[in-house]
């Protein structure tokens, strides 16, 4: 019967394989060890990875409170009536409060159809449209309602817009406005256009109803001397005391129309200085006598003055209601001006004030003030030419606004040049002025130091756990997830004793306990009169270990109360130019980013540790390589031997065998 082989046991009954297995065992304890240093050393690095990004965190946390971008030069705008006015600042606005008054948004042309057929046809034609001085053409091969608005807004969408709505179960009507605010921006309708839009009513032919009155002796009068007005190339000027009034075509309805006119007040008044004392006359001094050798002088002479009377300043009189509108024998006062600096347009819708206009007075009542007014017109700024909207829903107008008593006119409803930093949008006109109030972004400076806390506490408790070996620092953070707690416990002490991590976390409670000048001098020098420290639970709550780790809390209440009285001081706190070279150079935040530098610059700590770390992993990974292949040639040589022992055993094996039948052979002979 043959032998049966069994892999690694031969018929000598030796396990080489395992011989060879626990040989090479013993021959890779080198390697084995190489590799636990490798997953030691990867940890490490791991931590100073960790600890580089939290210092990076922290790092650019601080550096937003003192730097360019920091949160205390943001602004926010806040209206008392955001159902008409809206403001947003930005951190060029300067603090502050206006007034602003809404008198009129500005609106588009928007004119809309009579009730047209469901089955109307618009014809073939060159459509054109004009609003300001853009314009816009195109084919229309003819078509539907329907058709026809859907190409106004594919061909000359960035102009106009048009719309079909059924009004009725049997009718409907098309809708047609500019994209544009503003009074420069009139809707025209060209060409087809112009008689598609007088057929179907959206507009109608009118006369030109422009008044425009000559200013001249023939229409100007007054009832002050001729001498306090005067007319130069068109323009009446009245002097001071003066009035005018000049004479219009009468305007028998006011419906829809508006005045326009140019005016200059030009303010001359200069300080009153009172006269000097006058001397009074002077008199000779009468000689004297001389006798010998004396002489007796007379006494000098004098006169009589009366008592000095300083004069009584002259009348100063400001009265800036100086233009009225006449209405038969009744006189209404327009709005009052300002100052210009040269002539300024005003604008009046007339049937807020008169229902019919005779003439237009200018009364100026002022002791150093010269009125000045030209091109008085009057005229409906609905018309386009020889057509006006039969059934307008806004024509095109611009946005009145008054910010501290002084008028501003604007093309559109987003004015964003009326007040430095700000930009206002109208949503309605306002009977009381509404409130706009410039501040400080208090939100976001307590965002960035609750971020710039965070960030702190999370670089500590990293140091405290790499540095320290008991677990109560894991059992302190009650917020860990399962997960990130057993890592937490899984780095506990890895860098005990670590003296580049135990010094910084020394340093940085030092910064945030070290006293910093502001202007509020004692009162605010330090984080903790600021509400911010190891113990903002209060006295009396007890002692806490994470204050003795060196975590900081903040009381969001304190935090507020110095943002609202001690705003700038509370910015000096963190970042302070205290030499005026317009260089921040001291502050919490300020010292605290410059002494993490050099942890996270190029070349920094975090950087040669880490790099010192893996180029010792590389080098051990290399040894490791290199070692595996030594160990593959001694572990083919034991092989090599324990097979050839195998084969010399198996023929001595054999020999024994063939001995022993040779024997038998012969015994049985």
């Amino acid at each position: 019967m043959s032998d049966i082989m069994i892999p690694g046991i031969t018929s000598s009954g030796i396990d080489t394989e395992s011989m060879v297995d626990d040989i090479m065992e013993a021959e890779r304890s080198t390697v084995t060890r190489m590799e636990r240093s490798i997953d030691a050393a990867e940890e490490e690095r791991q931590a100073w990875l960790e600890i580089g990004r939290r210092i990076s965190n922290l790092q650019q946390a601080a550096s937003l409170l003192f730097g360019f971008e920091n949160p205390f030069n943001e602004r926010i705008a806040n209206s008392s009536n955001e159902a008409a006015v809206i403001a947003d600042a930005n951190r060029n606005a300067p603090e502050g409060t206006a007034r602003i008054a809404v008198r009129q948004l500005a609106e588009a042309d928007r004119f809309v159809s009579r009730n047209l057929p469901t089955d109307i046809q618009v014809d073939r034609g060159r459509y054109g449209f004009r609003v300001g001085e853009s314009e816009v053409f195109f084919s229309f091969p003819g078509g539907s309602l329907e058709a026809f608005a859907q190409a106004v807004n594919q061909r000359a969408g960035d102009l106009v817009q048009a719309r079909v709505v059924r009004n009725t179960a049997n009718t409907r009507v098309i809708l047609i406005e500019a994209k544009k605010t503003g009074s420069d921006q009139a809707l025209s309708f060209l060409e087809a256009a112009r008689a598609f839009a007088l057929e179907t009513s959206i507009l109608k032919e009118v006369r030109d109803d422009v008044v425009r009155p000559p200013i001249q002796a023939s229409t100007v009068s007054g009832t002050t001397p001729a001498e306090t007005r005067r007319i130069t190339d068109g323009t009446l000027t009245v002097d001071p005391g003066g009035t005018a009034t000049v004479r219009l075509p009468t305007v028998p309805s006011t419906e829809s129309l508006v005045l326009e006119l140019e005016i200059n007040v030009r303010d001359f008044y200069e300080p009153w200085s009172p006269p000097e004392r006058p001397p009074g006359p002077r008199i000779p001094d009468p000689d004297g006598v001389t006798l010998g050798d004396v002489t007796i002088e007379s006494a000098p002479s004098s006169v009589p003055l009366p008592d000095w009377q300083e004069p009584e300043p002259p009348e100063v009189r400001d009265d800036l209601q100086v233009l009225y509108l006449r209405a038969g024998q009744a006189s209404v006062p327009l709005p009052e001006l300002g100052n210009t600096d040269g002539f300024e347009s005003i604008r009046v819708p007339l049937a807020e004030h008169v229902e019919r206009l005779d003439a237009v007075e200018i009364r100026n009542r002022n002791t150093h003030r010269e009125i000045s007014v030209r091109n008085i017109t009057v005229y409906d700024p609905r018309t386009r030419g020889d057509v006006a909207p039969v059934s307008p829903i806004s024509t095109a107008r611009d946005a009145i606004v008054e910010i501290d008593g002084i008028e501003a006119v604007r093309p559109t409803n987003v004015v964003d040049d009326l007040i430095e930093g700000v930009t206002i949008t109208l949503r309605a006109p306002t009977v009381a002025p509404v409130e706009i109030l410039v501040e400080p972004d208090r939100e976001q400076v307590t965002d960035a130091l609750i971020q710039y806390i965070f960030y702190y506490n999370e670089l500590m408790r990293e140091i405290n756990i790499l540095t320290r070996s008991d677990t109560s620092i894991v059992d302190e953070l009650t917020n860990y997830t399962r997960d990130e707690r057993e890592e937490a416990l899984g780095k506990l002490g890895l860098l005990q004793g670590n003296l580049a991590l135990n010094t910084l976390k020394s340093r940085l409670q030092t910064i945030m306990m070290n006293p910093y000048p502001t202007d509020a001098g004692n009162e605010l020098t330090l984080l903790a009169q600021l509400g911010i420290s190891t113990n903002q639970s209060g006295p009396g709550s007890g002692l806490e270990a994470g204050r003795m780790r060196g975590y900081m809390e903040m009381s969001p209440r304190d935090v507020d109360a110095a943002l609202r009285t001690q705003f700038v001081a509370v910015r000096q706190l963190f970042g302070n130019d205290t030499d005026n070279d317009r260089a921040i150079d001291s502050g919490v935040a300020y010292e605290l980013e410059r002494n993490l530098r050099p942890y996270t610059q190029t070349g920094g700590l975090i950087a040669t540790r880490t790099g010192g770390i893996g180029r010792t992993i590389s080098d051990t990974r290399n040894r490791i390589e290199r070692e595996e292949a030594r160990l593959a040639q001694v572990e083919a040589r034991y092989r090599a031997d324990f097979a050839r022992m195998e084969a010399a055993l198996r023929q001595m094996r054999d020999s024994e065998q063939s001995l022993e039948s040779l024997q038998a052979q012969t015994r049985n002979r």
